[in-house]
C-alpha cells in the first residue's frame, strides 16, 4: 500500500473519504464539511459507536466519490489509539472489496492537537493490519478479494506523521509475519523451516544476527527437557538465536523467550480430536520472538536485544517420552513428567537457562501459548503476564497500553508453588490449578537469583477468532504481542 499526504482532506480526489467522528457527532465541526455530514445523526442512521461505518451518498463540498463517516466512540476514551482501530475495522468490513476501493483518504482535521508521528503510526498500522488476509494456500486466488492500493492522509502534519506512518508501516509488516508463520499449517512451518525463516528474515535486516543450534549443539548443552519434548519426532530440534546490538556496547540486552512447539499432539496424553486442531499455532510465542526482534532491528532501536526460540514438534513414537519419565534440564534440575501435553515449559525451561548463562540480560521476557487456563481465566483478548519485578511488570503493562493490547498480572504465590513438588525428583511440570499460575511457577525454578524476568501466557490472544475488532484480525492469528514488544524494548 502506498501512503500519500494532502493538506485540505476536502480537496482529495479518492474513491473514498475516511471522516473520523465521536459518538453523537462530536468533532464534526473539525471538518469544514461537517456540518452537512451532521444529517446523519439527527436522523439516528449513524451513532459513532468505536468500529461502525456509514457510506454517505451525496457529499457536496467533498471531492472524493464517497464518504464514510467511521465512528470512534466515546470522546473522553478515544484518540490516535481508535483511529488506528476505527480505521482497521472499515478495512476489515467489506467496504473496500465491495466498492472496488483503490484509493482512499482519511481526514485528520480531528487530530491536528494530536502528536503527528502517533497519528501517523496509527493510521499505517490500522490499514495494514486490517487489510491482512491469508490466501497464500489456495490454488485459486480470490478474484472477490479487492486490496486498496493507496491511502492519503489529509490534514495531518506532515513531516512528524511521515515518520510515524514508516514506523508504523514496519510495525505492521512484522505482526503481517508473525500471523503468517502462525496460520501456516504444521506441515509447511516445522522446526527447520522456522529456522530458515529466521534465517532469511535476519539477512534481510543488516546487523541483526542469527545463529542456529542443531541437535547435536542442544545434545551437548544438556537441554534434557528440551530434548525430551523433541524425542518423538522425526525432526531434530532447533534452538533459534537472533541478536540485535544497536545499544551501547557492553549494555546488557533485553531477551525474548517463545516457544516454538509447532506442532503438539499432547504426546501419550493425547489431545482430543478438537483440542488438537488448532496446535499448528502452538507456536504463536515464537513467531512473535523472531518477528519482534526482525521489527527492533528493522526500526534501529538503540537498545541491545536478543530473542532465542526452542523450536520442536511434540509427537509420540517408540522414543518419546513417556508420562512418568524423569528428564534432567539444562539446570541440572531433574522434573518428573506428570503429563506430556504440558510441554512448552520443558522447552522454555531450557531455552531460559541457556539465554540468562548466554547473554546476561538485565531482564527476560518469556511468551508462549502455554495453557488453557490462560483463556479459561483471561479468555481470547487478555495476555497473563506474571513477574519477580514490580519495575519490570508495570513497563510491560505500560507497552502493551500503548500499542491497544490487553494484559492483566496474575500472582506467583508461594503456596501453589509446592504443589509442583515431586517424591522422586527436585520438581513435577504440572502442578494443578490454578493452572496458568503453576505454570509460571514452574518456568520461575529455572530463573536465576537477580533476574528480573516476566512470563506472558498468550494463549488465547494469539489465536484469537477475530471477534474483538480491537485486536484487528479475521478468524486467525493477531501477530500478539509484537507490537508490544517493539514498544518494551524502544523503552528499554
Amino acid at each position: 500500500m502506498q501512503f500519500a499526504y494532502a493538506n485540505n482532506s476536502a480537496t482529495v480526489k479518492a474513491d473514498a473519504l475516511l471522516v473520523p467522528v465521536y459518538e453523537g457527532g462530536k468533532g464534526l465541526n473539525e471538518y469544514g464539511f461537517g456540518a452537512k455530514l451532521g444529517k446523519a445523526f439527527k436522523k439516528g442512521d449513524f451513532e459513532g459507536k468505536a468500529g461502525s461505518t456509514l457510506m454517505l451518498h451525496k457529499n457536496d463540498g467533498v471531492a472524493a466519490e464517497r464518504v464514510f463517516l467511521i465512528g470512534l466512540g466515546k470522546k473522553d476514551k478515544t484518540g490516535a489509539q481508535h483511529l488506528g482501530e476505527a480505521i482497521a475495522a472499515f478495512f476489515r468490513g467489506g467496504s473496500v472489496n465491495g466498492y472496488k476501493l483503490k484509493h482512499i483518504a482519511v481526514a485528520l482535521d480531528l487530530f491536528k492537537s494530536v502528536t503527528g508521528g502517533e497519528t501517523g503510526r496509527w493510521v499505517a498500522e490500522g490499514a495494514l493490519l486490517g487489510d491482512y488476509h491469508f490466501d497464500v494456500l489456495f490454488s485459486k486466488k480470490d478474484k472477490k478479494k479487492h486490496h486498496a492500493s493507496k491511502l492519503t492522509l489529509a490534514g495531518g502534519k506532515d513531516a512528524e506523521l511521515k515518520k510515524g506512518v514508516a514506523y508504523g508501516e514496519v510495525t505492521a509488516h512484522y505482526v503481517a509475519h508473525a500471523r503468517d508463520l502462525v496460520n501456516e499449517p504444521s506441515n509447511r512451518i516445522n522446526p527447520a523451516t522456522l529456522a530458515k525463516f529466521a534465517q532469511d528474515m535476519a539477512k534481510k535486516v543488516p546487523g541483526l544476527k542469527c545463529t542456529i543450534l542443531h541437535k547435536p549443539q542442544i545434545e551437548k548443552l544438556k537441554m534434557g527437557a528440551f530434548l525430551g519434548v523433541n524425542a518423538g519426532s522425526d525432526i531434530p530440534a532447533h534452538l533459534i538465536v537472533l541478536e540485535w546490538n544497536g545499544g551501547k556496547k557492553g549494555d546488557k540486552p533485553i531477551a525474548y523467550v517463545g516457544k516454538g512447539l509447532t506442532f503438539d499432539s499432547g504426546g501419550y496424553d493425547i489431545k482430543p480430536a478438537a483440542g488438537m486442531l488448532g496446535m499448528k499455532m502452538d507456536m504463536g510465542g515464537g513467531a512473535a520472538t523472531i518477528c519482534a526482534l526482525g521489527a527492533i532491528g528493522k526500526l534501529k532501536l538503540k537498545v541491545n536485544a536478543v530473542g532465542v526460540v526452542p523450536a520442536t514438534e511434540n509427537l509420540i513414537n517408540g522414543k518419546a517420552y513417556h508420562p512418568g519419565s524423569v528428564l534432567t534440564s539444562m539446570s541440572g534440575q531433574t522434573i518428573e513428567i506428570g503429563n506430556t501435553d504440558a510441554e512448552g515449559r520443558l522447552a522454555l525451561c531450557d531455552a531460559l537457562t541457556y539465554t540468562q548463562q548466554k547473554f546476561k540480560p538485565r531482564a527476560i521476557v518469556d511468551m508462549a501459548t502455554l495453557t488453557g487456563a490462560q483463556v479459561v481465566a483471561l479468555g481470547g483478548k487478555v495476555v497473563g503476564l506474571m513477574s519477580n519485578d514490580d519495575k519490570l511488570a508495570k513497563n510491560i503493562e505500560t507497552a502493551f497500553s500503548n500499542v491497544g493490547e490487553e494484559v492483566w498480572r496474575l500472582p506467583l504465590p508461594d503456596f501453589y508453588d509446592k504443589q509442583l513438588d515431586s517424591s522422586i525428583a527436585d520438581m513435577s511440570n504440572i502442578g494443578g490449578n490454578p493452572g496458568t499460575v503453576t505454570a509460571g511457577l514452574f518456568l520461575q525454578r529455572f530463573i536465576d537469583k537477580g533476574q528480573k524476568w516476566a512470563h506472558l501466557d498468550i494463549a488465547g490472544p494469539a489465536m484469537n477468532d477475530g471477534e474483538g475488532w480491537r485486536l484487528w484480525s479475521g478468524k486467525s492469528a493477531t501477530g500478539a504481542p509484537v507490537r508490544s514488544l517493539v514498544e518494551l524494548a524502544e523503552k528499554f
